[in-house]
């Protein structure tokens, strides 16, 4: 029962993750497209916020999330919802940041 509750949350850290990724993969590949004049720059930024997002939501997962102590379902997955969100809203955070710093001086500039 215990591998299957752990196997069970690493899945949904994964599922959580893809979601969060797949709705903010358009709009950042424009905005950093742009930012890098180029496509291949641009999908190595891409992939490295994805790598990002899945190792920062995992790590927390698996560091902080004792789901194996946990008596309900409920509670396990309450848990883990609670790293992995903390984990995307780090990396979401992360790279809006870097990429606020290199739009922020253009805005500026055209005013």
């Amino acid at each position: 029962m215990k591998s299957i509750l752990f196997f069970s949350m690493l899945t949904f850290t994964i599922t959580i993750v893809s979601i969060a990724m797949f709705y903010l993969r358009h709009t950042t590949r424009q905005i950093i497209v742009e930012l890098c004049k180029s496509d291949a720059g641009a999908e190595f930024w891409l992939r490295s916020a994805d790598i990002l997002a899945y190792s920062g939501a995992l790590i927390l997962v698996l560091i902080f999330g004792n789901t194996t102590n946990a008596q309900d379902w409920i509670e396990a997955l309450r848990l883990t919802l609670i790293l992995t969100l903390s984990g995307l809203f780090i990396t979401v955070m992360f790279v809006a940041r870097n990429v606020w710093r290199t739009v922020a001086p253009k805005s500026g500039e055209s005013s």
